[in-house]
């Protein structure tokens, strides 16, 4: 199998941690370094090879994937779209201590952290990123440009909409709804429907404004 170069996209703690990721278990990539627009975004926690450029402006060559690192999904969209106007290769991670079930199916640019474990018949959308401890039951359907933090249950038949944040710790019923662009805020419970651009928080949870 030939190595690719990997390129990750945000130099943040998720694309540490993403990085961290690849150091620990990594038999496919060789890393090349990571595209932020803050050039001393390293300077307290240095990484080698570093930021080599910017994801607005960079070119790309061959033999190189691309992974996003940015936790919120509006700013991981925005960030990626150069790159994906010039239709680069945006690859896969799925973590060797991660569950997939081989029913299920993964979209372009989808991170699955260590030790989640995603059931039979799942359908993951592109870009979404789910992290460690996370369970994701039977039949569930996971759109696009989520952020699905750590320690949280979708239970089986859920569907999740594009945009979606699910913050640490939360639980979404069976057969739970959640509409385009809502925030779940952490440790909550979701039931039934989430109607679209909405935050909510609590057990049930329930709409939130600050």
């Amino acid at each position: 199998m030939t190595m690719k170069d990997l390129i990750i996209v945000g130099a943040g703690g998720l694309g540490r941690e993403l990085l961290g990721y690849i150091e620990s278990d990594n038999p496919i990539f060789t890393f090349k370094g990571f595209l932020d627009d803050r050039a001393s975004i390293l300077d307290k926690t240095p990484r080698s090879p570093g930021v080599i450029g910017t994801p607005d402006a960079f070119i790309p060559a061959p033999n190189q994937v691309f992974l996003a690192a940015i936790g919120d999904p509006h700013a991981r969209h925005r960030y990626t779209q150069h790159l994906r106007d010039l239709d680069v290769d945006f690859g896969q991670m799925v973590h060797p201590m991660a569950h997939l079930s081989n029913r299920s199916s993964i979209g372009k640019g989808v991170i699955i952290g260590p030790r989640a474990g995603i059931s039979v018949d799942v359908k993951i959308g592109e870009f979404t990123y789910i992290q460690e401890y996370t369970v994701i039951g039977h039949d569930a359907v996971i759109g696009d440009w989520c952020q699905i933090n750590s320690h949280c249950t979708l239970s089986g038949n859920c569907r999740i909409g594009n945009f979606v944040q699910i913050g640490p710790n939360c639980v979404i019923s069976n057969g739970a709804v959640i509409e385009d662009n809502v925030t779940i805020a952490p440790g909550s419970v979701v039931y039934g429907r989430i109607k679209s651009g909405l935050t909510v928080l609590g057990n049930p949870a329930r709409r939130f404004a600050f």
